[in-house]
Formats: C-alpha cells, sequence, structure tokens
C-alpha cells in the first residue's frame, strides 16, 4: 500500500505524467469528435452553418498541416525548456532544476502541445475516403484546437521570460519552502499535540533491540511518519531511526532499530515505510529550500558571476522562512501517537541548527563583502524582531558568530560604520537597548579603527 502511494506521488512529479494524462484525454476526445462527425453526415449537418464542414480532400490537408505546426510548436517548446534547464545549471544551482521541471504550468503547456498532435493524428487516422461521408466537421474541431494551442505558446514564452528571472525564481523556493513549513505533518501534529508525551522506559529494559537491516542499496529520501506511527502504535514498539533522510545506505546497513514485547509481528515491515532513490535530495525538506537559495547567493558571490544583488535577494529569502519557521513549535525527536506514547525515536534539526546551516558557508564566502555581511545582520534583524524571546536571544548570540568571521582587514572606516548601525537595529530588534558597543568594538574590530573619531557613536544619556 505505502509503496504504491509512492510509486503514485512519484509518477505526478515527473515530467511526463501531466502530457501522458492530457494525451489519453485527446485520444477521447478525437474519438467522440469521429463518432459525433459520424452523428451529423446521418442527420443531414444540422446544428452548424455549413461553412464550417469541408470535403474529405480539404479535410485531410487541413487536419495534416495542423499537426505539424503543433508538432513543431511541441519542438521549440522542448528547446526553450532545454536551454532554461542549462541556465539553471550553470548560473543557479543544480537542486533548481527540479523547480522549473515540477512547474505545473510549463508541464501543463508541453501537455497541451502533445495532446494536439495526438489529437489531429488520431483523426488522421479514424477520417477514411471510403465511408461514404460527403463533408466533414473534425478540420473545424482541429482549427479550434490549432489557436488553443497558439495561444499557450504566446502564454508559456511569457512564462519562461519570468521564470528565467532570478528575482522570480528565488521568492518562488521560498513560496514553497513556507508551503512545506505550513503543511508537514510533523509541524501540523506537534502544534496540536500540547502534552508532554510519555516514555515507556520498561519496554528498553524488559526486552532486547532489533536492529533492522536496509534491504536495498541509495539515499534514503523520506519517511513516511504517519504510517510508522500508527504500525508501531498497533504493534506496542517503538522504533528509532539509526539513519536520517538524506544519508546514503548500502544493502545490509542498519537502518533503525526496535523495542516491542510482540514477538508476533515482522519487524521487516517497518522498511515499507521508507522510501529510496538514487538522489541524495530528501522529498519535502525544509532544509532543502534553504540550501538552494544559499548555493545560489554563493555562485552570485564567486567571482565568476559576481552579482551581490542576487545574494543579498536570497540572504533576505532565507531570513523570510527563518523567520516563518521560528514562529513554529518545532518537531521534537520523539514522536508519540494518539495516546501520547513514543513510538518513534528521530532526530530533529533545532532552529540554531537551521540558523548555523543557512549562514555558515555565506559568512565565510562573504567575509570581506560589507554588503553580505550588513544583508546578514538584516536578515537576523528580521527574524528577531518577529519571534519570541528565546529567539532573540539565539539570534542575538549568534550574531557573535558572524562577527568573528569577517575579514575586518579588508574593510575601510566606513564599513566598521555600516557594521555598527546594522549591529544597532539587531539589538533594537532582540531587545538588546544595554549593550556595550565598545566592548564589540574592542573584541572584533582591528587596533587602527578602534579610536577612529569616523567610528564611533555619541552615547545614549
Amino acid at each position: 500500500m505505502n509503496l504504491n502511494i509512492h510509486i503514485i506521488n512519484k509518477a505526478r512529479k515527473s515530467f511526463w505524467f501531466v502530457p501522458f494524462l492530457f494525451s489519453l484525454i485527446s485520444l477521447v476526445l478525437a474519438l467522440i469528435t469521429f463518432y459525433f462527425d459520424w452523428w451529423l453526415s446521418q442527420h443531414d449537418y444540422p446544428l452548424f452553418p455549413k461553412v464550417l464542414f469541408s470535403n474529405f480532400d480539404l479535410s485531410m490537408t487541413i487536419i495534416s498541416t495542423i499537426a505539424s505546426s503543433i508538432m513543431t510548436m511541441t519542438t521549440i517548446t522542448f528547446s526553450t525548456i532545454m536551454v532554461v534547464l542549462t541556465t539553471f545549471l550553470s548560473q543557479y544551482s543544480p537542486r533548481t532544476l527540479q523547480n522549473f521541471i515540477n512547474d505545473r504550468p510549463t508541464q501543463r503547456v508541453l501537455a497541451i502541445f502533445v495532446s494536439g498532435v495526438v489529437y489531429c493524428i488520431t483523426l488522421l487516422v479514424l477520417l477514411q475516403d471510403e465511408s461514404g461521408q460527403k463533408l466533414y466537421i473534425s478540420s473545424a474541431f482541429a482549427g479550434i484546437v490549432a489557436i488553443i494551442c497558439l495561444f499557450v505558446f504566446v502564454y508559456f514564452v511569457h512564462h519562461v521570460s519570468n521564470w528565467v528571472k532570478v528575482s522570480n525564481l528565488i521568492h518562488n523556493i521560498t513560496i514553497k519552502t513556507n508551503q512545506k513549513i505550513d503543511n508537514s505533518y510533523l509541524y501540523r501534529k506537534n502544534a496540536i499535540n500540547e502534552q508532554p508525551s510519555t516514555f515507556n522506559e520498561a519496554l528498553f529494559e524488559d526486552t532486547e533491540p532489533i536492529l533492522v537491516y536496509s534491504e536495498q542499496s541509495g539515499y534514503l529520501q523520506q519517511i513516511n511518519i504517519e504510517g510508522m506511527l500508527t504500525k508501531a502504535a498497533s504493534d506496542e514498539a517503538v522504533i528509532r531511526m539509526v539513519k536520517t533522510p538524506g544519508e546514503y545506505l548500502l544493502q545490509g546497513t542498519p537502518v533503525m532499530t526496535a523495542w516491542t514485547t510482540n514477538k508476533d509481528i515482522d519487524v521487516e515491515d517497518y522498511l515499507e515505510y521508507l522510501v529510496f532513490g538514487p538522489d541524495k535530495e530528501p522529498m519535502e525538506d525544509i532544509e532543502l529550500g534553504i540550501r538552494k537559495l544559499v548555493e545560489i547567493a554563493l555562485r552570485a558571490i564567486s567571482p565568476a558571476i559576481n552579482d551581490p544583488n542576487t545574494a543579498k535577494n536570497c540572504i533576505e529569502e532565507i531570513g523570510i522562512i527563518l523567520s516563518k519557521l521560528a514562529k513554529h513549535k518545532l518537531p521534537s525527536s520523539y514522536l508519540s501517537d494518539e495516546e501520547n506514547n513514543v513510538r518513534i525515536i528521530l532526530e530533529q534539526p533545532t532552529f540554531g541548527d537551521y540558523l548555523y546551516k543557512s549562514f555558515y558557508q555565506l559568512r565565510h564566502y562573504g567575509k570581506q563583502d560589507i554588503s553580505i555581511i550588513a544583508e546578514i545582520l538584516r536578515s537576523l534583524r528580521m527574524i528577531g524582531e518577529n519571534n519570541s524571546e528565546e529567539t532573540k536571544r539565539m539570534v542575538w548570540t549568534f550574531k557573535d558568530y558572524i562577527l568573528e568571521g569577517i575579514d575586518y582587514d579588508s574593510l575601510q572606516n566606513l564599513d566598521m560604520q555600516y557594521i555598527m548601525r546594522h549591529l544597532d537595529e539587531l539589538a533594537a530588534a532582540c531587545m538588546q537597548t544595554n549593550w556595550d558597543k565598545d566592548e564589540v568594538r574592542n573584541k572584533y574590530f582591528p587596533e587602527q579603527y578602534k579610536t577612529s573619531d569616523s567610528y564611533h557613536h555619541k552615547k545614549e544619556e
């Protein structure tokens, strides 16, 4: 059952699913058109004006011409998609390819073109001169299909021109990641369950742990937490995941440990709730969206591209995601069933982990760029000013990690003043009204900048 659901979900995300579905529909429509054409001939061509009808030769010419024209548009569409994918691969990040491939408007455009070709070819096969029919309306319907494909092609050109804009790509990644936060089963379950989970310590003391080994090799892409929780509750078992999504497992590698008093169950059944694949990237992973933005930012600040404004845009969007993430109660590593008994132990990242993974590479590669440093501080301010006291304290502590990594020798007096201005704003957002500016200067700034008259701010009265 779980395998079938996984296959269906994987098929829906593939590039061919929507075109295949539309092709089946167009095949049915072509059959309906053919029989409707025959019905009209049997009733002296009612309902429609005679100008829409044409003889056999003209109908075959029109439909074949339309079929070849739509095929040409389909070829151009394929070529355009390949150009966009190449642009994403070279300019942004290899992980952004999936965003365009999974884009529903792109899939629907391609599906309409493919289904248009299938529709016209099917009509060509069905129409026969030996039938004795004098007039046909199928060519008129094929003309309507051609007009629809023409407008869809214009829409596709507009859609692609928007997609290749890096700002739209970045914003799209942010929207998708925020949707994952809202729709994640663990986040929704954690928001509803406010009672502390109970831990059956006797189960660990009285039973021997059972190791469950992987039956195949590949990256662990997804864990069906909801299904595994239900089965663990029915088996009165506790499952501890040894591996986490994103790790590679060889066949025979321990993947989980089970504790249960029920001797009749087969712990190998829990492997059905794991999804393996050839790609490292986990499905429905919130961290993946952040990683995409980080990679786009890193390429933007590289000497080969040298586009710091794109990097600033990415850092701002990262701040938006982290700000939303901080508003949620992050899932615990101990996942409980409906009766609040711990059933699955799975290591979950803390908000501090998300902070570190979001900025540690940007801190390293942007240490000499004042605009990157300032944008990171501004992003931290955005996170702090909209969240709880605990988040404010965490953000204010994390700013020391950013300051420690700056290459101050490459900065000038005005750059230092710019940093202090952002630190003032960050302190106000994090409710740190009594922070010692001189202590920060003495701790991080080089000696030549500590006594600079142009750098010091007036102390508050």
